[in-house]
């Protein structure tokens, strides 16, 4: 009864968040210039603010002419003068971490982007399966991670650098406990694994299709069944930037006996989640604290261009403004290509 309580307490705690998430639909144009205004105050007292003068911008229009994109190449020079130790460069302070990205680039991650960003991102799937599973026991048992083969290893080193930034409460509900710098599947021995969670009940797992596959393989028992500890989970979350099409292949070549979530997140941002059990799209997660524009990649237009107009079925390379300190960043990850926009779904491609 205890674990059907905690869940139902925390469907109850995310009831507001699903409304706010169903705005999506008829309010993204609104939402979105929220959050620009909102980074744009935020940002006041930063080198780059006082440069372009955010503090006297009012428009979208004046932000586009005003703020030039900042690319893989120019973030450098304000990297490296963060490096140094100088603060209020991108974003008020220094960043919690400059990260890996994609391409070897290296950008900022704050504080303010892993609450109000990622661990946000990541909340907002606990809450969508909730609302899908009314008769959840998500939080009655502990979440295993099983590693991220194949996808690329900025997103184990980002797994590994959000765990050791989670709240502590949640970091309680993780099994293993310990991990290394890496959380490939082949560096976590399966019968210590499995030592680990003893009689725990295991909800979910956290990971790739395939590791997860893997390990079931390694843990099955004689006769063919599924281990104990495999029985009650209830989905995979699983984090990633391949793809859609790859990653749909990948899907459909493992036996799992749950259903997986997916959600687009990089060290750029958490920027969409699989949530319709039967899409392969992603919904477009439009308030955590984040601001895109977008680059048609058929080379009509060469100029970034707000959300509203975007079109179905046109491919864009992905420009972000967020918490981090990243301004009308070119994003280098897989092009976004919209398959809806009542709410906004893309697939990656």
């Amino acid at each position: 009864m205890a674990s059907d309580l905690i869940s139902q307490i925390a469907s109850l705690y995310f009831r507001g968040r699903i409304e706010e998430m169903n705005d999506y639909r008829l309010n993204a144009s609104d939402i979105q210039s929220e959050q620009l205004f909102n980074l744009l105050r935020e940002a006041e007292g930063t080198t780059l603010s006082k440069k372009y003068d955010f503090r006297s911008i009012v428009s979208y229009q004046e932000f586009r002419e005003r703020v030039p994109l900042l690319s893989a190449e120019t973030i450098k020079p304000f990297i490296q003068r963060i490096e140094n130790g100088e603060i209020n460069v991108l974003w008020p302070g220094l960043p919690k971490r400059i990260f890996p990205s994609f391409d070897e680039t290296r950008i900022p991650i704050s504080d303010q982007a892993i609450a109000e960003t990622f661990i946000q991102g990541i909340y907002d799937g606990y809450a969508i399966h909730l609302r899908l599973h009314p008769e959840s026991r998500l939080f009655g048992g502990f979440f295993l991670t099983v590693g991220n083969d194949p996808e690329l290893p900025l997103i184990d080193e980002l797994d590994q650098f959000l765990k050791g930034n989670e709240p502590f409460i949640n970091s309680l509900l993780n099994i293993p406990k310990h991990i290394g710098t890496k959380q490939q599947l082949a560096e976590i021995n399966a019968s210590q694994l499995i030592k680990e969670i003893g009689p725990n009940k295991i909800s979910c797992f956290k990971g790739t299709p395939k590791a997860l596959e893997q390990l079931i393989n390694a843990t099955r028992n004689e006769d063919g069944t599924l281990a104990s500890f495999l029985t009650d989970a209830e989905l995979l979350f699983h984090k990633t930037t391949m793809p859609s099409s790859l990653l749909k292949e990948m899907k459909q070549a493992v036996n799992l006996p749950i259903p997986i979530q997916s959600a687009y997140c990089s060290p750029e941002g958490f920027v969409g989640i699989q949530d319709n059990p039967g899409d392969d799209s992603f919904m477009l997660m439009l308030d955590l604290s984040t601001f895109y524009e977008f680059i048609p990649t058929d080379g009509t237009d060469t100029q970034p261009m707000p959300l509203e107009d975007v079109e179905v079925n046109s491919d864009y390379q992905l420009v972000l403004t967020n918490c981090s300190g990243l301004w009308r960043y070119l994003s280098d990850g897989p092009k976004l290509r919209f398959v809806s926009v009542k709410p906004y779904r893309f697939l990656l491609v």
